[in-house]
């Protein structure tokens, strides 16, 4: 019986080269959750999974369709290998959110946004049709906004921190930007202390280090005629991405004591240029909680400046608030979507 049963399993000669295939892809789409451990400026490469990450999972859905077809064994086995290479998809595209548990009327709706320096017409009245109590913009400095923001904005308390602007419907009693004492060249971060009347929060705009990513170093990898060139825009790529890595995880190093130190529940919005499951939001997360999936459902990615979309604008809280709903504005006035969250205090 024992014998017949490994017959069962056996495979030809292909199909356990594919079978081999198959769990290198997995070891490796496994590997993102090493950014736990490791940091950008110990190993790297565990962060440019992150990045990558909706192909592989392509890869390993495409692996678990090829079993189905052709082994109804090792497409339970392969399937029941490949459960925890979903959860990374599921910080992007919660389709079914399994955390909402708040229900009724929230007391605080808060705004994260990249406005791409207002470069598009309609981006400020995107921001006048779905006015939040709090908005945290990035790349919004105080000259692309000024007049406008004193007309339409006139009842907002206002402060501006370079490429970072807090809005703010509540009084501010204390702000200030982050400093740092690394060169994180853009990136920059600033916070606000506000009282609600029934309480204080403490607000973080967040603009985390770009990389520096054009297209055309992207298309450049893509479609290189040799190997010697691909090997140099891979390199140049390589660079880049390694640069603005270890650069946010100076960033971190300043923030974490002011989420750690702080007197008042924090809100947290974000640019981070971070997918899910890096070493960026690994960070963030150890402290407070990922807004949208408590409460969001859909799909989650902000970012639509390349040909497949990203999620890397956030709002994070802590423990002592709760999440009444979250949703994304999905109108291409910048090259990222508002995120919007509509908060309760427990």
């Amino acid at each position: 019986m024992g014998l017949l049963s490994r017959d069962k399993f056996r495979l030809n000669y292909f199909n356990r080269f594919i079978f081999t295939i198959n769990l290198l892809v997995l070891f490796i789409a496994y590997s993102i959750y090493l950014n736990y451990i490791f940091k950008p400026s110990e190993i790297h490469y565990f962060n440019f999974i992150s990045i990558g990450y909706p192909i592989l999972f392509i890869i390993v859905i495409t692996f678990m369709f090829y079993w189905l077809l052709f082994s109804w064994r090792h497409f339970i086995l392969v399937t029941l290998l490949s459960l925890g290479a979903f959860y990374p998809m599921y910080l992007s595209y919660p389709v079914k959110n399994l955390s909402k548990q708040v229900h009724g009327e929230g007391q605080l709706t808060v705004m994260s946004f990249n406005t791409h320096g207002f470069r598009a017409d309609g981006t400020s009245e995107l921001i006048e049709n779905n006015l939040a109590d709090i908005m945290l913009l990035q790349e919004s400095r105080e000259k692309q906004q000024k007049h406008w923001s004193a007309k339409k904005l006139d009842r907002y308390y206002k402060e501006y921190f370079g490429l970072l602007t807090i809005y703010s419907r509540y009084p501010i009693i204390k702000t200030n930007v982050i400093e740092s004492t690394a060169n994180t060249g853009a990136g920059m971060g600033a916070y606000a202390d506000i009282d609600l009347g029934f309480d204080t929060v403490r607000v973080i705009n967040l603009y985390m280090e770009p990389m520096y990513i054009e297209k055309a170093l992207v298309k450049d990898v893509i479609t290189s005629d040799t190997a010697e060139e691909m090997e140099q825009t891979s390199k140049k790529l390589e660079t880049k991405l390694v640069k603005g890595m270890v650069m946010h995880q100076s960033q971190l190093d300043e923030l974490i004591p002011f989420i750690r130190r702080s007197p008042h529940p924090v809100i947290l919005g974000s640019d981070l240029n971070a997918t899910p499951l890096s070493y960026e939001y690994l960070k963030i997360t150890k402290y407070l909680n990922d807004s949208y999936i408590m409460a969001g459902e859909g799909n989650a990615t902000t970012f639509h400046g390349f040909k497949f979309p990203i999620r890397i604008d956030y709002l994070f809280h802590s423990p002592e608030l709760e999440v009444v709903d979250a949703k994304i504005i999905r109108k291409k006035f910048s090259d990222h979507f508002p995120v919007i969250v509509n908060y309760k205090l427990q």
